[in-house]
């Protein structure tokens, strides 16, 4: 009788053989599908505001302190009653900061930057995050969304460990795996696997923030011993044991149980519609398949953004409930059956003509003279727009600012491996459709994590209502 095969469990590391294998195959920083979207239709969801975020995070901040007064009051009354108000601080405090901190990290909450930064930074203390890790695990994330030895935010690698996943519900899982890196960051080390996805150009920030935390920690036990009470670390710290449970219900119906190692979205991410108050405390990620194809849109717009994909996509879930009724079997298969996964139903493919390649890809019109070469005409090219230029091997971006002056870059960003063309010009920068990694027009240089290179610069013209573009770099 022939041997059975054995298939070898797969390496979820980020320095072990399937790293190495999904660089091989070309699944590493490489190019997904995307559903066509019209041009004109996109740059209205790309737009940024203040208004929603600020207004949703006001009125969270607003139920943290309501709660927590609540809490507090009962506990000082002797009352079980406090329970209550202190769940609802819990979840506040540790499962909505989850989408917070998301959301934020990509820039595309708020239109300052500074608003993004700041609410990036205190949601990753809340859901106890190290905030320079996680940026650029996150960054790795949407590059290699569920491929085995890359992406170091698989959240049920197979075979999933059950015992693991029940006992996440509690958090004390959490909390160990975030303080021991913590304290390897205190003393200026990095794990081998984080050096491979943070630029060392990172590592004192990891270094000044995981201080920082052990500092605040430090401070409230001691204040906790000082007052012989629990109470301090029931508003820091465990809150992420007794309140980050419905984040974890949210979060896995993300990709749990889904295809590993594919380049389309549809196959690997869900979504599920939730009622309002769901939408609010998540921040509209439960549309987690529409964020992933365009992390550029902000959370707001993205129910928009379903609309207008939505034949083009698998069918969403119907509810949370729907969505955990096929994880916990196929999680309980995968146990046994590692190579088990989820198969989503795509629709048949749409061919249609406002396709986001087919609005602004240009080629070549006649042959370059002096260095210079034809792009098109200058109506295709609005303010604050850019369009894609193909040329041999080699692809370019050209873009008009807001105060309509002409630029060029080569089109590939330098970090994420993706199209510039298909980004968001603001002012006088792009920001990369892959990471919300940010450029300035006018010499290339980067202006917003993850970008740490800079792109090479070409000169670009309008003449006779037509957009030129030379070739040769400037020295």
């Amino acid at each position: 009788m022939p041997a059975v095969e054995t298939i070898p469990p797969s390496d979820y590391s980020l320095v072990g053989k399937d790293t190495a294998r999904a660089i091989e195959q070309g699944l590493a920083e490489a190019t997904w599908y995307a559903s066509p979207v019209p041009k004109e239709k996109m740059r209205e969801l790309l737009q940024r505001r203040d208004g929603p975020a600020i207004r949703d995070t006001l009125i969270w901040f607003g139920l943290l302190l309501i709660s927590g007064a609540g809490s507090y009051l009962f506990w000082q009354a002797g009352s079980w009653w406090a329970v209550v108000p202190f769940m609802i601080y819990g979840v506040l405090y540790a499962s909505a900061s989850d989408s917070r901190w998301h959301e934020t990290s990509h820039g595309t909450a708020f239109k300052t930057d500074w608003l993004n930064n700041a609410l990036y930074e205190i949601a990753s203390f809340m859901v106890v995050r190290e905030a320079t890790v996680w940026r650029w695990s996150h960054a790795r994330h949407h590059s290699d969304t569920i491929i085995v030895g890359r992406d170091p935010e698989i959240a049920a690698p197979r075979p999933p460990d059950i015992a693991g996943i029940i006992w996440g519900f509690f958090g004390i899982k959490e909390l160990f795996n975030f303080f021991k890196p913590v304290a390897l960051h205190c003393t200026g080390r990095l794990s081998p696997e984080e050096k491979t996805f943070i630029p060392e150009s990172e590592y004192e920030k990891v270094f000044l923030r995981a201080r920082i935390y052990l500092v605040i920690y430090g401070g409230v036990m001691g204040l906790a011993i000082c007052q012989r009470s629990i109470l301090p670390l029931l508003f820091v710290g465990l809150p992420r044991i007794y309140g980050a449970w419905l984040g974890l219900i949210y979060g896995y119906t993300q990709h749990a149980g889904l295809a590993e190692n594919v380049l389309d979205h549809r196959l690997n991410c869900r979504t599920v519609r939730m009622n309002f108050i769901n939408r609010y405390l998540y921040w509209n990620m439960n549309y987690h398949l529409e964020h992933h194809m365009f992390p550029l849109v902000p959370y707001h717009n993205l129910p928009k953004l379903h609309e207008l994909v939505k034949a083009d996509m698998p069918a969403p879930y119907r509810s949370i409930w729907n969505a955990w009724r096929e994880i916990v079997p196929a999680l309980l298969r995968q146990v046994k059956d590692p190579a088990y996964y989820v198969e989503r139903k795509l629709p048949p493919p749409t061919v249609r003509a406002d396709a986001p390649a087919a609005a602004h890809i240009f080629t070549a019109k006649g042959q370059p003279v002096n260095g210079w070469i034809e792009i098109c005409a200058g109506e295709f090219l609005k303010r604050e727009d850019v369009i894609r230029f193909d040329h041999g091997q080699k692809t370019y971006a050209i873009y008009r600012s807001a105060e309509g002056a002409l630029h060029a870059t080569d089109g590939i960003c330098t970090h994420g491996n993706t199209h510039l063309a298909d980004g968001l010009v603001k002012g006088r920068l792009i920001e990369c459709p892959k990471h919300n990694g940010r450029f300035d027009l006018t010499d290339g240089s980067p202006q917003r994590k993850p970008v740490c290179v800079a792109l090479q610069t070409y000169k670009a013209r309008e003449h006779d209502g037509k957009i030129f573009l030379d070739l040769a770099p400037p020295t």
